[in-house]
């Protein structure tokens, strides 16, 4: 047997999944940690042996049924989620941690997993929802109320089924539409972003993380929206995402909260993924796919020091200056090296991918990179802000060692060589993620089949 030829894919699946089913069970939250890191390393392995496989093999990995498939585009995500879901474990504190907490994010990491390497519309669009309906548990478990999340994605539901049931019949461009204002709604999309800083506020910061960072809309837009959807309906979603970005960098710079801040921050970024989606051009998507890994991994990185934070200090406000940096220096690090990677900083994961995405836009007009780059900038003061608040100022004084665990230091290890080196590996996932976005536009202008049979895998019928 090849190494190809061993079932990485399903071994990769299936881990979480059955873990989850094991952690739900453990009474004591500890063992169920213990349990659940060896689940998620496991489901790290099995991603790296399986993006390994495609590698090698040049030939994509399958299940039996056929409806997963890691192919060009979902072969090198599979490490990046993994590694979100493992940095979320490694950031939750012993006084936070649950089973229950430990078997949804186990459950979140098969489901997101699947998504990525789902083939199939209908499977596609199932685990869509029961991803939007996680967080729905988190806030339940907490006692608090989701009726404000479930004002947004009860229509995103609603749209994104409706969308799927007419995208065979003859009305093709109006189900097209239902399923973009669906994306934009799971995306936050202005003005259809009020559910995402409300979530980070009310649900635990790792499930709030879980949802909002995978970019499962960007994988929907790959998918079912990218190759038919009409060129007048991209350009008016793209504009949109450009306006999402340009204002939720606005707004992060105003923020008084840290977790607000965060949320508009991930909103600003992410917006920026979608709006190179929708420009559609050869450069465009290869910024975006590599933006894709570059903002999980950066915004992990941020949100991992902004838990642990909250952990020893409870609520974080940015009114005032903390002076945190004495007591913890290594998460003032892990905060300032992964906010600037989120936005482009050179040397870091984010440089190249902000780079094609700003240059691969000025065939658009140089309002439009101008445009790209306020965003940018005012990400960027953003960030700084928040450090500035958190770490700089009086120094707290405390009879408590607030020292890193050696969890945390290992995530801090983990981050700062993600941040780092993964810039030395940049200019083969460009030239990949090149290929793809070629193979995506090609679909396009050979005039691909329907969105339902294309997701279903049905040759189309050409005259």
């Amino acid at each position: 047997m090849t190494y190809s030829a061993l079932p990485w894919l399903e071994f990769t699946l299936l881990v979480p999944l059955f873990g989850a089913a094991v952690t739900a069970f453990t009474k004591i939250p500890a063992t169920a940690w213990r349990w659940s890191l060896g689940f998620i390393l496991a489901t790290l392995v099995g991603a790296l042996g399986t993006s390994a496989g495609f590698l090698v093999s040049e030939e994509p990995a399958r299940l039996h049924l056929g409806k997963f498939k890691a192919d060009a585009i979902a072969a090198p995500m599979l490490p990046v989620l993994a590694v979100l879901h493992l940095l979320t474990l490694l950031g939750t504190s012993k006084s936070r941690l649950s089973s229950l907490f430990c078997a949804r994010l186990l459950l979140s990491a098969s489901a997101t997993l699947g998504l990525v390497t789902c083939q199939s519309g209908s499977v596609l669009i199932t685990l869509m929802v029961f991803l939007a309906l996680l967080p729905v548990w988190d806030l339940k478990s907490r006692g608090c109320r989701s009726r404000g999340y479930l004002f947004y994605m009860v229509p995103f539901i609603g749209l994104l089924l409706l969308g799927w049931t007419y995208a065979d019949g003859s009305k093709v461009a109006g189900a097209t539409g239902l399923l973009l204002i669906s994306l934009k709604l799971c995306g936050g999309i202005v003005p259809f972003h009020g559910w995402l800083p409300m979530l980070f506020q009310r649900a635990s910061f790792g499930a709030a993380l879980l949802f909002v960072l995978p970019l499962i809309e960007v994988v929907a837009v790959l998918r079912l929206l990218l190759p038919h959807a009409p060129e007048w309906m991209l350009h008016v979603a793209s504009l949109a995402c450009l306006v999402t970005a340009v204002y939720s960098a606005g707004m992060a710079v105003v923020q008084n909260e840290a977790r607000r801040f965060f949320a508009f921050l991930a909103l600003s970024q992410t917006s920026m993924v979608m709006f190179a989606l929708m420009l559609h051009t050869h450069t465009s998507i290869t910024a975006a796919l590599c933006l894709w890994i570059s903002i999980i991994l950066s915004l992990a990185g941020l949100g991992y020091s902004l838990r642990a934070l909250e952990a020893r200090f409870g609520s974080l406000s940015l009114r005032e200056h903390h002076g945190y940096y004495e007591q913890v220096p290594g998460l003032a690090v892990v905060f300032l090296i992964a906010g600037l990677a989120s936005v482009g900083f050179p040397g870091t994961i984010g440089f190249v991918p902000m780079e094609l995405l700003i240059s691969g836009s000025a065939q658009h007009g140089l309002g439009t990179s101008v445009t790209l780059v306020l965003a940018s900038m005012l990400n960027g003061i953003a960030i700084l802000r928040a450090y500035f608040s958190l770490f700089t100022g009086r120094r707290p004084t405390t009879s408590v060692s607030l020292q890193l665990t050696s969890k945390e230091r290992v995530g801090v290890v983990l981050i700062a060589l993600l941040v780092f080196l993964s810039g030395w590996f940049s200019p083969q996932v460009v030239v990949s993620r090149h290929r793809v976005a070629d193979e995506l536009l090609q679909q396009r202008q050979t005039g691909s089949p329907a969105v339902r049979n294309w997701a279903s895998g049905i040759p189309s019928e050409r005259p």
